[in-house]
């Protein structure tokens, strides 16, 4: 069997070679000279065209499906980077659209499908507003030196995006660490536009991206705990069962011979005129002079005596 099988490879080597030659002749002949129409697919990204500069445009994220069809020839010629979709937003205002899907490739080729043909687009105008800087201080210095003053080279800040966006930012922040300073400092501080959550709002520009602070330090002083108490005088007839005060104790520090008359740090007197439920809000704190202290309000909650 197995000299049957090794014979039948063995004879008419001649004849059996020509016909492979001829055979792979005649498919080359029909693929090149013949060159059937083929179809084929390419997944491109979406483009905006005619986008007006006042708007910010978000366009559903999917990729796009483009099948075409033409002489296998073209395939070799041309790639995925040939063939491109485009949305065109001409003289569309603020709103929310499904817009046609176009496709554009090389001439010779022939569109079989588009998916998928319709995209969600949103249109929204770009605005800005005015919002202050604030720098907030963390970190400790040396143990006998305080943060007298801490000086910003700008006050308000410009927030700019899309409509939506802009519309989330409540405040504008940076940090600065202190890092057991002992000496004045000046630095660079990248500022964040942060919604009401705290968290960082995206797809907006602060102007400028950061300010300079400068830090004021005083050394050889005195650091103490003391209490902190809210100031607040109730209508005649009313009166409250529970204060409590957030934070209630504070640090303050200063020379010796001022911050060891200071037995508490007190908010700054309220009068409620009138007063039908629990009182709950923030309140300045007084500082005597000479006395250095890292917040300047606490949150007050007064309930009523029922």
């Amino acid at each position: 069997m197995i000299r049957q099988f090794q014979n039948m490879f063995s004879r008419n080597k001649l004849q059996k070679f020509i016909a492979l030659v001829m055979a792979t002749a005649l498919w080359f002949y029909v693929m090149s000279s013949q060159d059937p129409v083929i179809s084929s697919s390419y997944t491109v990204p979406v483009a905006v065209v005619n986008a007006p500069r006042e708007y910010d445009i978000t366009v559903e994220d999917e990729p796009i499906k483009v099948k075409l069809s033409a002489p296998r020839s073209y395939f070799i010629d041309y790639s995925d980077k040939d063939v491109r979709a485009t949305i065109d937003v001409a003289n569309l205002t603020e709103g929310e659209y499904d817009l046609a899907v176009e496709a554009s490739y090389p001439k010779g080729f022939e569109m079989q499908e588009i998916y998928p043909n319709t995209l969600h687009v949103k249109l929204e105008p770009y605005i800005d507003k005015q919002i202050a800087a604030e720098v907030i201080v963390n970190g400790a210095t040396v143990p006998d030196a305080v943060v007298k003053g801490v000086a910003k080279s700008l006050d308000n800040l410009t927030v700019i995006g899309a409509k939506s966006n802009v519309e989330k930012v409540q405040r504008v922040i940076g940090y600065v660490g202190l890092t057991n300073n002992e000496n004045d400092f000046e630095l660079q501080v990248p500022m964040t536009a942060i919604d009401a959550d705290g968290r960082e709002v995206k797809g907006v520009r602060v102007v400028p991206a950061s300010i300079t602070v400068k830090v004021d330090l005083e050394t050889g002083v005195q650091k103490k705990v003391v209490p902190v108490k809210a100031d607040i005088t109730v209508p005649t007839g009313k009166e409250f069962s529970k204060v409590t005060v957030s934070p209630e104790q504070i640090e303050i520090a200063g020379k010796e011979e001022v911050i060891k008359t200071v037995e508490a740090i007190h908010t700054a007197p309220l009068t409620l005129p009138a007063l039908k439920d629990d009182f709950h809000g923030t309140l300045k704190l007084v500082v005597p002079e000479g006395v250095t202290i890292q917040i300047d309000k606490v949150t007050v909650t007064a309930e009523l005596k029922k």
